[in-house]
């Protein structure tokens, strides 16, 4: 991952977490479903820019973390990016992962911003 996409470690992507749902605003996430993400248009990261331009995709799961799970910071949304597709270019593995303040919980889904930031990281959390 670092040495053929030159990601850093703790680089960091903005994304639209899941590009089957409304770009804007708040959504809802199935925990264990499997979410599609995409840099959008209009970020001005250069350094995101050059190592994951508009239009790349990511392919991960959303999982839903209670406050009962010991967070102290409230329930949250995290999304786990395994795979990414940069623009003209095969898939690849990788380790992204987004965590998200969660606004409603119903049914097994949280309800969460389709808007937010993922970090690159060595493992999963």
């Amino acid at each position: 991952m670092r040495d053929h996409l030159r990601w850093r470690l703790h680089d960091r992507f903005f994304l639209q977490l899941d590009d089957r749902q409304a770009a804007f605003g708040q959504v809802w996430f199935t925990a264990g479903a499997e979410v599609v993400g995409v840099v959008p248009k209009g970020h001005n990261d250069d350094r995101q820019h050059a190592v994951a331009p508009t239009g790349t995709r990511f392919y991960g799961k959303a999982y839903y973390l209670s406050d009962k799970m010991g967070r102290a910071d409230g329930p949250a949304l995290v999304v786990r990016y395994d795979r990414v597709k940069l623009p003209g270019q095969d898939e690849q593995p990788i380790c992204l992962v987004v965590e998200g303040t969660v606004y409603g919980f119903k049914d097994g889904r949280v309800k969460a911003s389709n808007r937010n930031v993922g970090w690159v990281v060595h493992r999963w959390p």
